[in-house]
């Protein structure tokens, strides 16, 4: 009778949250490079606090294990994705953060990838910006991206496909 109501064998494709905070456009990046999407569309998210988590089930297929500040992940999708922790971040060499990942390892969506330390990123002046980027790919599917909302890591969905 509710037949309308429910999603029978339909499972929507999305990415959730990759931290808590405010989900804004990629555009909207303090740094040039992300805000062109001259590597790919995405989302950023001024984070409330220093916690990551993965968006989607997937690989972790790049990390930078000396500064802690990015990951690689190949989706489930089959595209991959760049978490990128903060504006150039790369400059605290690990300071500040604690990983719970390695390379080759698999992920869940939820799954915490890297704490970091939100306070002492913005006492050196830094951007702790989480920026979520879909790398470009030929064969990339359209995305929609969901801003202007305030996202719970792992829960909230920011991108549907």
């Amino acid at each position: 009778m509710f037949g309308f109501l429910s999603k029978k064998g339909k499972k929507e494709n999305c990415l959730k949250a990759a931290a808590n905070g405010t989900v804004v456009p990629m555009a909207e990046s303090s740094d040039e490079t992300f805000a062109s999407c001259m590597l790919g569309n995405g989302v950023v998210i001024h984070p409330t606090d220093g916690m990551t988590a993965a968006p989607c089930d997937g690989e972790i297929t790049v990390f930078m294990e000396d500064s802690k500040h990015a990951v690689g992940l190949k989706t489930e999708y089959g595209f991959d994705l760049l978490i990128h922790i903060g504006i150039d971040t790369v400059s605290l060499e690990g300071q500040g953060f604690e990983s719970f990942i390695k390379l080759g390892q698999k992920v869940k969506a939820g799954d915490k990838l890297i704490q970091f330390d939100k306070e002492l990123i913005e006492s050196k002046g830094l951007c702790a910006d989480v920026i979520v980027i879909v790398l470009d790919s030929p064969d990339l599917m359209p995305i929609e991206y969901v801003t202007g909302i305030q996202a719970v890591a792992g829960e909230t969905v920011v991108a549907k496909f």
